[in-house]
């Protein structure tokens, strides 16, 4: 889901080799993964025999478990004919492939939208152009613009919009009170809320040795999360057509080695030894850090911790403005499914808006406009939260992830080379020279292939 663990990350790397260095039609042979099934007209004659349907989340476990059950059984009372049924896989992206090779995928999937142009490379995905063109329920008009978009690979609808995730501050408001530092601004638009000044307060909230040591900032760590920093300075890591590597532009380097330097020259970050286990989350919690960073999701973690008093904030302005990640789950359908019209009517069923507010009730924040707009999501507990500024991040602060067939690929350079800067191994400019020819030879390839374009 767009919490983004990465225990949910696809881990055989033949799967999106084959992605980057091979045509669809040969994709399809390699997987076993039949052929997509025909879609069956909209609004035709239903089946006469009962069906039934397993719909398969990845990664969701304990998180979502009975939310999503009250969702299934609900869509089970609602007709006679389609019975879905419900499952987790918590080991990760591997066992949906392993599903589809040996032809036992789930009918309907939940799915993090950076995974879905690998396999949608490797024909795993049903296209739903003509569910949608069809549909009273899946509009594109029903959604945030920026979500809608992350739904197509190379020209064709593979998902379908669920939730959203910006990437925004979470701070504990008992540790600023007891600092007497002032409260992050309520709003992306402050004029005071520069990196300068976030430095200025993590600074403050700072304090302690050892063991006791409160840190600033306890911020996610992953290469993904410094988007918001390179965006902010007017960096990208891909160029926007997703053709090219470009991370050795000087305002991404800058800020990746801004970032670093929070852990080496002004020591407001942990260093790895310095994190207890449980990670940053742990530290949070714990009052061992004052503001921390994750997407919407946290806060069904958040409401769970009892005596922790906590708000949000915006990305601080960069020179170039602010913009955050916006992690992506969404619904697609198995290419090997017999049913892939019972298929779409339950994913039309959970995109309804009061189905979409259990989800919302337990702590999400969805891409369908009316539900996110309204009071089940604005005036939830605990509702002196700032939970108007993920509306806001929405509406002109979010960019496009760089999500392309070769992400799992890209993620393996990426990870490494970053980790090694956050130890002080090396500096961010030697990051980027190191890691930007690979990327672009995964590219180069990937877009031979055909696999690569209008991603």
């Amino acid at each position: 889901m767009s919490r983004d663990t990465s225990h949910a990350s696809l881990s055989r790397r033949g799967f999106l080799q084959l992605a980057a260095g091979a045509a669809a039609g040969s994709l399809l042979a390699a997987a076993c993964i039949p052929a997509p099934a025909a879609p069956a007209p909209a609004g035709g004659a239903p089946a006469a025999e009962a069906v039934s349907l397993r719909y398969t989340t990845v990664g969701w476990g304990g998180w979502l478990s009975e939310p999503w059950m009250e969702a299934v059984n609900q869509f089970n009372e609602s007709q006679g004919r389609i019975r879905v049924s419900y499952e987790d896989i918590a080991e990760g992206y591997q066992k949906v492939m392993a599903q589809a090779a040996g032809e036992v995928g789930a009918d309907t999937y939940c799915f993090e939208t950076k995974y879905m142009f690998g396999f949608a490379a490797r024909g795993f995905f049903t296209p739903l152009d003509d569910f949608a063109a069809q549909s009273s329920v899946v509009q594109e008009e029903a959604y945030f613009a920026e979500d809608w978009s992350e739904m197509f690979w190379s020209g064709k609808m593979y998902l379908a919009p669920f939730d959203n995730s910006p990437a925004m501050l979470w701070y504990n408001t008992d540790l600023f009170d007891e600092a007497g530092v002032a409260h992050p601004p309520t709003t992306f638009d402050d004029p005071n809320w520069t990196w300068e000044n976030f430095l200025s307060t993590t600074q403050q909230l700072t304090s302690g040795e050892g063991a006791t040591r409160i840190f600033g900032w306890v911020g996610e760590r992953s290469w993904t999360y410094q988007l918001n920093w390179i965006w902010g300075n007017g960096g990208w890591l891909l160029n926007e057509e997703k053709t090219e590597c470009v991370i050795d532009m000087p305002e991404t380097i800058q800020a990746l080695q801004w970032s670093a330097d929070l852990i080496h020259e002004h020591q407001v970050w942990p260093a790895a030894d310095q994190i207890i286990q449980g990670g940053n989350s742990a530290m949070f919690f714990g009052r061992r850090g004052a503001i921390a960073q994750k997407g919407t999701w946290w806060a069904i973690d958040m409401k769970a911790q009892e005596g922790l008093n906590w708000n949000i904030a915006p990305q601080p302005m960069g020179p170039a403005g602010t913009y955050v990640r916006n992690p992506l789950d969404a619904w697609g359908i198995w290419s090997g499914t017999p049913h892939p019209q019972e298929s779409w009517e339950f994913i039309e069923f959970l995109s309804q808006p009061d189905i979409l507010a259990i989800l919302v009730r337990a702590g999400l924040s969805v891409s369908r406009r009316e539900v996110l707009l309204s009071d089940v999501f604005l005036k939830q507990e605990p509702q002196h939260v700032h939970w108007n500024l993920f509306i806001e991040a929405l509406d002109g602060h979010v960019r496009r992830h760089p999500d392309t067939a070769i992400y799992n690929e890209m993620n393996d350079i990426l990870a490494p080379a970053w980790d090694a800067v956050l130890a002080g191994a090396k500096s961010a400019e030697q990051m980027a020279q190191e890691v930007k020819d690979p990327i672009n030879q995964l590219l180069a390839d990937c877009i031979a292939a055909g696999n690569c374009v209008g991603a």
